[in-house]
C-alpha cells in the first residue's frame, strides 16, 4: 500500500512539473501539445534547451524522441558497467547528444544555444581576467571594462566555435587564435595596454586618451 502511493505521488509530482513548464510557454516557446505523451523528464529536458532558442513543435517533438533515445542508450552503458557511467561513456554520450542537436537545430539556433549555456562561465572568466590586471596593475575603470568585454567575448566564442567544430579541431584553433588576436587588439586601441593572450600581464602602450571613445 505504502509503495502504491508513493508511486501515485511520484506521477503527481510529474504532472504538477509539466504543468508548471507548460504554463511557461509563452514565455520560453515550449509546444506542450507537440509534446504531449512524452515522460515528464523528457519534456523538462527540451524546456532547457527551449529556454535559450526558439524552436519551432516539429523540432520540439524530435528533440524529445531523440532524448529518450539518448537516454535509453545511457542507462544501457550504466547497467553495462555494473551501474556506473564511465569516463570514456560519458564522452561517448556528450558526443551523441551534440549531434543529436546538430541534426535537429539549424547552425543557427545552435550558435545561439551554445552562446546561451555558456554565457554565465564566459562572464565569470572576463571579469576574473578584469578583477586580477586591475588589482595587480591598478588598471582605470575603463580599461578593466575593456579587458572585461574582450576576455568574455574569447570565452564565449571560443567555447562555441570548440563545440561546433568538433570534428575539426584545426580550423577551431585557428577561429580562436584568430578572436584571440582581434579582441586583444580592442583592448589596446581602447585602453591604450597590451594584455598578453593569457591575461596574465599588461604593457602600457600609450596614455589612455578619453577622447579617443566611440560609442558602441
Amino acid at each position: 500500500m505504502k509503495k502504491l502511493i508513493l508511486i501515485k505521488k511520484l506521477i503527481y509530482a510529474a504532472a504538477i512539473l509539466v504543468s508548471a513548464v507548460c504554463s511557461q510557454a509563452s514565455a520560453q516557446t515550449l509546444d506542450c501539445s507537440a509534446l504531449a505523451g512524452f515522460n515528464p523528464s523528457t519534456v523538462v529536458r527540451v524546456y532547457d534547451i527551449s529556454r535559450y532558442v526558439k524552436l519551432d513543435a516539429a523540432q520540439q517533438k524530435s528533440l524529445a524522441k531523440a532524448i529518450e533515445k539518448a537516454d535509453a542508450k545511457e542507462v544501457e552503458m550504466i547497467k553495462a558497467a555494473d551501474g556506473v557511467l564511465t569516463t570514456a561513456d560519458s564522452r561517448k554520450m556528450e558526443k551523441t547528444r551534440d549531434k543529436m542537436l546538430a541534426g535537429i537545430l539549424s547552425t543557427e539556433q545552435l550558435e545561439q544555444y551554445y552562446r546561451g549555456i555558456f554565457d554565465s562561465e564566459a562572464d565569470a572568466e572576463g571579469t576574473g581576467v578584469a578583477n586580477r590586471l586591475q588589482k595587480k596593475y591598478n588598471l582605470t575603470d575603463q580599461n578593466w571594462k575593456f579587458i572585461r568585454v574582450a576576455f568574455y567575448k574569447i570565452a564565449l566564442d571560443s567555447r562555441v566555435i570548440n563545440k561546433m567544430l568538433a570534428d575539426r579541431p584545426a580550423e577551431a584553433k585557428k577561429k580562436i587564435e584568430q578572436l584571440r588576436a582581434e579582441q586583444l587588439a580592442t583592448i589596446e586601441a581602447k585602453g591604450g595596454i597590451r594584455v598578453n593572450p593569457a591575461g596574465t600581464t599588461v604593457t602600457v602602450v600609450k596614455p589612455f586618451d578619453p577622447n579617443t571613445l566611440h560609442r558602441e
